[in-house]
């Protein structure tokens, strides 16, 4: 093989494929030694190297735009995405009980907050950090754990939680006080505080035409925030049987907004054309 990598004759002129009339070129990856040549070849068997490089330095450049080694995953992680800056992280939490601060009004306004203890189905919390820094939090329900990745994803009922389906905004929840503490803690602490964080703050009515009022309409247990309260009384579990709201929205969807979001796809390296689009984008004496 090494003997073939200088064996290459020098830059020849395009041949042209007369069938169509278009240059047929081939490119082929060639590794000798300590080296990787990326070589044209034609249709009529004359080729060219079109770029030399040493393979410790493709592999620098790889290991530059590839994320680094995984974190530890707070409690309750069931998925994870990443690509190069951007990583998605779901957390899962069971059915359990929650008592929320809830005022009738908005922010600033002279509005008194009243506990209530209230029941909750399966919670998937999505995450998503850029560049190791905490970036945005979204919400939905579950009525049984994941087992897919394609499983129904469902709205939330919460007043601090956008509702309108169908942008890249809905569910998401109202963080904009979150601690500043929390920049550069690791993952594994800094997931379950800004969990607890959210349920720990007040729930108001900033958001118009939030998942609580969406919700409120489809079952009477969930009209009122005292209408939920005397419900989880008479039973907690009762959640899991609500006809919730579907989001259309799957885990990988939502990871394909996010990256489309930071201008980026999730298609990886098929080809030996895709991989020498790289060793074109690698600057001269990396």
């Amino acid at each position: 093989m090494g003997k073939g990598v200088r064996g290459y004759c020098p830059l020849a002129p395009f041949p042209k494929d007369n069938s169509k009339g278009k240059t047929a070129i081939k490119e082929k990856i060639i590794i000798s030694a300590d080296e990787l040549v990326l070589h044209d070849e034609y249709a009529d068997g004359q080729g060219r190297v079109a770029r030399r490089t040493k393979l410790d330095s493709l592999l620098r450049y790889v290991a530059r735009v590839m994320p680094p080694p995984l974190p530890v995953f707070p409690p309750g992680t069931r998925w994870l995405c990443r690509r190069k800056d951007l990583m998605l992280l779901a957390v899962e939490h069971p059915p359990q009980c929650r008592s929320l601060q809830v005022s009738g009004g908005k922010k600033g306004e002279k509005h008194d907050y009243h506990t209530h203890r209230l029941a909750f189905p399966y919670i998937i919390y999505l995450l998503t950090f850029y560049r190791g820094d905490f970036e945005e939090m979204k919400m939905f329900y579950r009525t049984s754990p994941l087992v897919s990745l394609e499983d129904t994803l469902y709205h939330t009922n919460l007043p601090n939680v956008r509702g309108e389906p169908g942008h890249y905004g809905s569910q998401r929840v109202c963080l904009r006080y979150r601690p500043e503490m929390l920049e550069g803690v690791p993952m594994c602490e800094a997931v379950p505080a800004l969990i607890e964080f959210f349920w720990s703050t007040g729930f108001n009515q900033d958001i118009t035409g939030s998942a609580f009022e969406r919700a409120a309409a489809r079952d009477r247990r969930l009209g009122s925030f005292l209408a939920w309260e005397v419900a989880t009384q008479d039973a907690p579990l009762f959640p899991l049987e609500v006809d919730w709201e579907p989001a259309g929205r799957t885990l990988p969807g939502l990871w394909l907004e996010c990256l489309k979001l930071h201008g980026d796809t999730a298609d990886p390296i098929k080809t030996a054309a895709e991989l020498a689009d790289i060793l074109y984008r690698l600057p001269v004496g990396y």
